[in-house]
């Protein structure tokens, strides 16, 4: 029950290069949220994500049609696959943040409609999959299920979001989790250096 799988011992050598990589292109204030996505879509760049999140699979840019109404189709950035089979959902902003994220006057504080926005859109994404039609479809396109899915913001770094009320202002928000991009590096890092 306590037993850990180790890592290869030349593993970590391999991949510490490529996370330096990444943060060098999201440490890039010239790079879009394009090439950052890209970057972690790649074969050989996709231990990041399924270390941080537990993943058995990593799927990009895939593309969910609605099957019982017309809207325009979603794109979520990724899909991470857990060992149960369903996946969860990762949405990536930018880490530059130069605007407020809480708004509003003593104990009436909010996230601003910048960061709203991209939360609704991560809303957007979940309620589709409450059509079950939109869940088979899907399935059977795919071969993962989505059901449920945890939803995961990553923008911004952790000095930004580093006050109290931000945590109090996220409770509020059901399967969602703001993820800065110095917490997704320090926890696949960590697992190199436990």
């Amino acid at each position: 029950a306590h037993y850990c799988y180790p890592l290869p011992d030349d593993y970590k050598y391999k991949q510490l290069p490529k996370i330096n990589k990444f943060i060098e292109k999201w440490g890039n204030v010239k790079s879009s949220e394009p090439e950052i996505t890209s970057f972690l879509s790649e074969v050989e760049n996709e231990f990041i994500l399924t270390m941080k999140f537990g993943a058995t699979a990593i799927h990009s840019e895939v593309t969910c049609e609605w099957q019982s109404e017309q809207r325009p189709s979603i794109r979520p950035d990724f899909f991470v696959v857990q060992p149960n089979g369903y996946a969860d959902i990762v949405e990536f902003k930018l880490p530059t943040i130069d605007k407020s994220f809480v708004v509003g006057s003593k104990n009436r504080e909010t996230f601003s409609a910048w960061l709203n926005s991209y939360i609704s859109q991560t809303r957007v994404y979940s309620t589709y999959f409450d059509d079950p039609n939109n869940r088979r479809w899907f399935e059977d396109k795919y071969g993962f299920k989505v059901l449920k899915p945890r939803r995961w913001l990553v923008i911004g770094r952790r000095h930004d979001f580093d006050s109290d009320v931000w945590r109090e202002i996220m409770l509020d928000y059901r399967d969602l989790e703001i993820l800065t991009f110095d917490d997704l590096i320090d926890g696949v890092v960590t697992q190199f250096y436990r």
